[in-house]
């Protein structure tokens, strides 16, 4: 009988642990939402290499990732020869991920990954912005590059519409857009 009572805490107990452990990855995924953000969806390989073309980044580009995630993008654009790229990201698992992507990629000293919430990110000496956002994102990101960036700022969008600015150039699904 004690054999059946050990077991049922033993499952008991390893069911208590599951659950815990399964709560954070949920509250860790699902954390940005909470403070305005989204989950992290990494952006495809294609899409960041159109990402990068549309850029057209220059050795005096200052390169900001909105949302930067695991930092694709932002060793992309200091290996595309970016004077610095920098990244703002609310998920401390993803701004950890990205410093260690710049290491092991020798760029640590090109890329920067801020852990903050990109509506409090100063851009005004941006010259490059990348997004990979969503929707709903869109029309704040768009009314704050409008105030904030620099004229003839480059704004390269994966995936989303700007409601009011006209496209420069794409190329699939990337939308280039010149700061006027």
């Amino acid at each position: 009988m004690y054999f059946y009572y050990t077991i049922l805490a033993i499952i008991g107990i390893g069911s208590l642990f599951y659950l815990y452990f399964s709560a954070l990855s949920l509250i860790r995924v699902l954390s940005p939402s909470f403070a305005g953000g989204a989950i992290f969806v990494p952006t495809p390989n294609e899409a960041a290499k159109a990402m990068i073309r549309l850029a057209n980044i220059h050795s005096d580009d200052i390169v900001v990732d909105l949302g930067s995630g695991d930092g694709k993008l932002l060793i992309a654009a200091a290996k595309s020869g970016a004077k610095k790229a920098i990244g703002y990201e609310i998920q401390h698992w993803l701004v950890n991920k990205s410093r260690e992507n710049a290491i092991t990629e020798n760029l640590e000293n090109k890329v920067e990954v801020v852990c903050k919430s990109f509506w409090h990110a100063d851009v005004s000496n941006t010259t490059v912005v990348l997004l990979y956002q969503i929707s709903y994102a869109m029309k704040g990101l768009e009314e704050k590059l409008q105030k904030e960036l620099p004229i003839g700022a480059r704004v390269i969008s994966n995936g989303f519409k700007f409601p009011n600015w006209k496209e420069n150039d794409q190329i699939g699904n990337v939308r280039l857009y010149v700061r006027q």
